[in-house]
């Protein structure tokens, strides 16, 4: 009886943790694959006040894939590409944006988490 309790306690902590880390910030769909670490996403929803478009272009923070296109263009560019797009397109997906630094040089979303 008393390891029931436990585990109860145990699976409704992680439960609200679960909640409370949940990206809700913006919910659509990958639109669009440009290479490994960029890709178009149509909203659905979003709640960051600094959002105001309906498609958004994003770069995953933290991660930085080999050139598909320009001099430095090379087969492992290519290849990230094409896992990102077998990965992504058409998923929906709920979204973390970088609230501190907003959008890159490039005007893309800075995206923590998917």
């Amino acid at each position: 009886m008393k390891l029931n309790k436990i585990e109860l306690m145990l699976s409704l902590l992680l439960l609200i943790s679960l909640a409370a880390g949940a990206p809700d910030e913006a919910y659509g769909r990958v639109s669009k694959v440009v290479d490994g670490d960029t890709f178009d996403i149509s909203l659905q929803d979003y709640n960051n006040s600094q959002v105001s478009e309906d498609v958004i272009r994003v770069r995953l923070a933290d991660i930085d894939t080999p050139e598909v296109r320009g001099p430095n263009a090379c087969e492992a560019g290519r290849n990230a590409s094409t896992y990102t797009r077998a990965w992504l397109l058409s998923t929906y997906v709920f979204l973390d944006l970088d609230d501190k630094t907003g959008k890159d040089p490039y005007g893309r979303w800075w995206l923590w988490s998917i």
